[in-house]
Parts: C-alpha cells; structure tokens; sequence
C-alpha cells in the first residue's frame, strides 16, 4: 500500500514537472503554432513502407483511390508513386533538411527530391516540421515544382498530464514524441480530423532484422516494399557521428519501446479527438490499435470494439 501511494506520488509530481516545461517550450515557440489543411475526403489511407505494403498495394488498390492517400520518407522510390498520385505526403526525418544536394551525399533522399521535382504534376500536400524551414529541399521545390504546397508542423515535444497534453495537441501548440514518421503522420492526420484513418504497411517488424556481429556490433537489415530484400544486407546502427560504436542491444529495445508506447498514446488521443484508427496491414505488430481486413470493394468507417483505455494501463 506505501509502495503504491509513493509511485502515485511520484508519477504525479513527474505529470507536473513535464506540464511545466512543455508549458515553457510551447510558450517560447508560439509563432509555430500548426495550423493543418481540411480534410478533402472523410477517410483517409497512410501508407507505411514495410514489406507488407506489396501485398496491400496488389489486393487494395481501388479501395485506397477512393480514400485520401499519404504516403512517408521514400516512398516515392516506388513506381506506384506516380500512378497512386497520392494527395499528402510526410517527411519527418532531419537528414532530408540538412541534405545540401552533393554528389557524395545520401542517394536515396535525391532519388525522392528528383521524384519530386520531376514526377509531381499533381497537387500534393508535403507535410514538414518548421525546423526544416530554410533548407535545400524546399528551396529547390519552390523554384521547381509550385505543384507541391507546404504544411508546416510543430514539433515541439509536449508531455505530462494527459488533459493538458492532448489540449496543447488538439490545438497545434506541439507534439506527443514521435519515435518514427508513422506516429507523426498519425498525429497529423488525427489533428486533420478525418473521420476514419486506415494504415497500411506498418509492419514495425524490425525486431526480426536485429543482428548481433561476433565483435558485438549491433547490426540491422531494414527492407521497404520498394526494395528487394535478398539485396539489402545488414548494417552497423551506429549511436555516434564518427561510427565508432553501435547501439547497445537495450537501448535499441528502449526505442522500439518508445514507438509502440506512442502507438498507445495515439489511440488514447485519437479518441479524445473523435477519430477511428484502423490497422489495415497485412502484417504488424502494431496492438494499439484495431485490427481490419480490408473486404468491401469502397471504404467503410468501422468503429473500433470498446476496450480498455491504453494509458490506464502502467507503463
């Protein structure tokens, strides 16, 4: 019972201590504030870049034309990119901000700026945080494409009471932590306020792919569905610039922790927000949310079982 009362304590001055400085980031980055597009459709499909994805793209196609579609990150190294025509698209991880366009830099996010510059000829929505304001990436597709418009987003990273976080959520003042770019997209699309969201793709299977060297390097074979996995080999996840040391196996647990507790987050948040999120992937080892299997030949909201509140639940 005293061990009980002191971790209620505890959690609640932590509740209080994170309130205060969110509070704090939100008032210093106010002009961030998010301001998003409506909705064009009242469902809407995202479109992960697991593996799975193949199977869902050749099962699901028609029903994911009649739904509001984005799409993430590289997803525009598939040629169904361009046939989809997809309406939203988000990028999320800083690496394509502080891209500069040299020769000796990342092929694959050149591979998608010149699908962007180059295929585009549709309007479509790129979703990006404010930090990448200034970059090389928007700087060439305001001079190339006018098709593409910009949303920008604030993630300022808020947390502590849930009342109190998800009202700075609702109201574009920040972010719950997103460990990947489908819980920003998730985020996103909650906060558009879309009846029903579908997801795709999300395998979050990278659990499968972990290997251990005989040096005790940490290394991992990341495959998307626009990749053949017999030719993606497994790397070194370095934890330093230099490439020096690996991840330690714990802390790459702490991480995949990280995004399926955001998961969780997600669908307590999508509730308050009167939004149905759906796991429509072939396969995921997603649990937060309700599971689907796509069958009617157009898109249908269904309204996930009543369960358990996720964040009731301890950590």
């Amino acid at each position: 019972m005293i061990e009980r009362g002191f971790k209620s304590v505890n959690q609640w001055v932590s509740n209080l201590l994170a309130s205060l400085l969110s509070l704090l980031k939100v008032a210093v980055r106010l002009q961030h504030r998010t301001r998003l597009p409506a909705p064009r459709q009242p469902i809407c499909s995202v479109l992960g870049n697991g593996p799975s994805l193949n199977q869902s793209l050749a099962l699901h196609t028609d029903f994911l034309r009649q739904t509001e579609l984005v799409c993430v990150n590289n997803f525009a190294h598939s040629p169904v990119f361009a046939q989809l025509k997809p309406q939203n698209y988000v990028l999320f991880d800083p690496s394509y901000f502080t891209y500069q366009g040299g020769p000796d830099e990342r092929p694959d996010i050149r591979q998608t700026i010149t699908a962007f510059v180059e295929q585009v000829d549709w309007p479509m929505t790129l979703y990006v945080p404010q930090f990448a304001k200034g970059s090389y990436l928007l700087r060439l597709l305001a001079e190339k494409n006018p098709r593409i418009a910009i949303a920008w987003f604030n993630y300022t990273v808020v947390d502590g009471f849930q009342r109190l976080t998800f009202w700075l959520c609702a109201n574009g003042f920040g972010m719950m932590q997103s460990q990947n770019v489908i819980i920003a997209t998730l985020a996103l699309m909650i906060n558009r306020r879309f009846s029903t969201i579908y997801l795709f793709g999300a395998d979050t299977s990278w659990h499968e792919q972990i290997r251990v060297s005989d040096q005790n390097q940490l290394l991992m074979q990341q495959t998307h569905f626009y990749e053949d996995a017999s030719k993606v080999a497994h790397v070194p996840v370095y934890a330093d610039a230099a490439q020096q040391q690996t991840w330690s196996m714990a802390s790459q647990f702490l991480s995949l922790h990280k995004v399926f507790r955001g998961y969780e987050r997600l669908q307590a948040y999508a509730r308050y927000r009167g939004v149905s999120v759906l796991n429509a992937s072939v396969k995921s080892y997603i649990d937060a949310f309700s599971r689907v299997v796509i069958s009617q030949p157009s898109p249908a909201v269904t309204t996930p079982a009543p369960g358990p509140d996720p964040l009731s639940q301890p950590a």
